[in-house]
């Protein structure tokens, strides 16, 4: 039996020392981190979640030692708890919180309960529901690796009690932050800008242009520009590779086939910014259709892969059955696990897929629905209700049938770019650094 009190005592070391977390810096944060901060002020419970190594419960730690200095709360009211899988035993959250409230919290203050990790545990849910609904006083700020509201055991519903946050790998704009190097004190809004806005922005345009392929293959992960202990990223991403493939997925999906998923991921992870049909991926995988379409569903729960639909079509079963386009949440990921270097992405048609890859997971974060268009001789890279989007990572040489699709289609036409900020007539340039 696991001694939890001893592992409050262990994991709270704040209670004494408001010191306590002095690997937790509050100088490099994630562009979230200010939502997050106002969250803490909101009743309902706080859900990060996402793949492995996004800085979850760095997150956490940074928002526990800043409301430490700057509110008057004792630290006693702030529980710091790490969870594992052999932490895994019936009622252990229930009986954590009964420990801590009975011994510990002040309850005439507010009191913050971070849960880090909480997906290992079997029916979390239900007993952070029970506190939720009897402990007014209490907050509580959770997080999970994988996806924390997927396939797991509970007998209860969170529905209205908790805002779920996805936190992804860093964009390049806070790339940029973490590591030092010099952008705009402002930045342009995608689709909200004014041309006074373009003074000045470019100064660093060949510097961002470099640093670009150097952030798609070894930027996304917080740890890897942080951390001095990390001698190779390569060596960092491989091993993030396994412990998904081994332990991940294995854990939440017991009688997945390693192998066959590993190869699928290869195979997605090489086609990003493509169509692509799971009918003929089958053959080549010697996999059935349908045991492809489960992993496929799975890699989009945990957030990363997407699929792109054609808007074309405008019922909800054909856009399901046709092709799609698939892109990579991570491009770290997707091509170090093909074992590509950045030779690789000196290839212009190459770099144009990574190019459009890191432009969808810009737009996702932008806009509740990202779909392409194509019909006949006329396409679009992405859509959305109001806006259509060709990415260039090169030259534009025929700006006019762009201009006629998004005239055809009703929408305002936007180049994604790597140069310069710019408004025309029909279309703005507007470049991929701001996304």
């Amino acid at each position: 039996m696991i001694n939890l009190e001893e592992q409050l005592a262990r994991q709270n070391k704040h209670w004494i020392d408001k010191d306590a977390f002095p690997d937790v810096s509050l100088n490099k944060k994630r562009h979230i981190f200010p939502i997050l901060k106002e969250k803490l002020k909101e009743k309902a419970i706080t859900a990060l979640s996402g793949p492995r190594r996004m800085g979850k419960s760095f997150l956490l730690k940074q928002l526990l030692k800043e409301s430490l200095i700057e509110e008057k709360i004792p630290p006693q009211n702030y529980l710091y708890f790490l969870f594992s899988g052999s932490l895994n035993e019936k009622n252990v959250i229930a009986e954590l919180l009964n420990i801590y409230l009975s011994k510990y919290a002040d309850p005439n203050y507010r009191i913050y309960v971070f849960l880090d990790e909480v997906q290992y545990i079997d029916y979390w849910q239900d007993q952070i529901k029970y506190y939720f609904d009897t402990e007014k006083n209490i907050k509580f700020i959770i997080s999970g690796s994988t996806s924390l509201f997927y396939k797991q055991k509970s007998k209860e519903s969170l529905l209205g009690r908790v805002n779920k946050i996805k936190i992804g790998a860093l964009s390049f704009l806070e790339y940029l932050d973490f590591k030092n190097l010099p952008r705009p004190t402002q930045t342009p809004s995608l689709t909200n800008f004014s041309s006074s806005e373009r003074a000045g922005l470019f100064s660093n345009l060949s510097l961002y242009k470099l640093e670009f392929k150097n952030y798609l293959l070894s930027g996304q992960y917080p740890e890897i520009i942080t951390s001095k202990e990390i001698s190779s990223s390569k060596e960092y991403i491989s091993d993030i590779v396994d412990q998904l493939i081994n332990f991940d997925i294995p854990y939440f999906h017991k009688f997945i086939d390693r192998p066959l998923f590993l190869n699928f991921v290869k195979t997605l992870s090489f086609d990003v910014a493509n169509e692509f049909s799971l009918n003929n991926m089958s053959k080549p995988l010697d996999a059935d259709r349908r045991t492809l379409a489960q992993y496929l569903k799975i890699l989009e729960e945990i957030k990363l892969f997407g699929s792109c639909y054609n808007t074309t079509f405008t019922s909800l079963r054909k856009k399901l059955a046709a092709v799609k386009k698939i892109y990579s949440l991570n491009s770290n990921l997707s091509l170090n696990i093909n074992g590509f270097d950045k030779s690789y992405l000196n290839d212009a048609k190459i770099f144009g897929h990574q190019f459009e890859n890191y432009t969808y997971t810009r737009l996702t974060s932008l806009f509740n629905n990202i779909e392409y268009y194509q019909e006949k001789n006329l396409e679009m890279d992405f859509v959305t209700n109001d806006y259509a989007f060709e990415i260039k990572s090169g030259e534009i040489k025929d700006p006019e049938k762009y201009i006629e699709t998004a005239k055809h289609l009703g929408k305002k036409l936007i180049f994604i770019t790597d140069s310069e900020l710019e408004i025309k007539d029909n279309y703005t340039l507007f470049p991929i650094y701001y996304l």
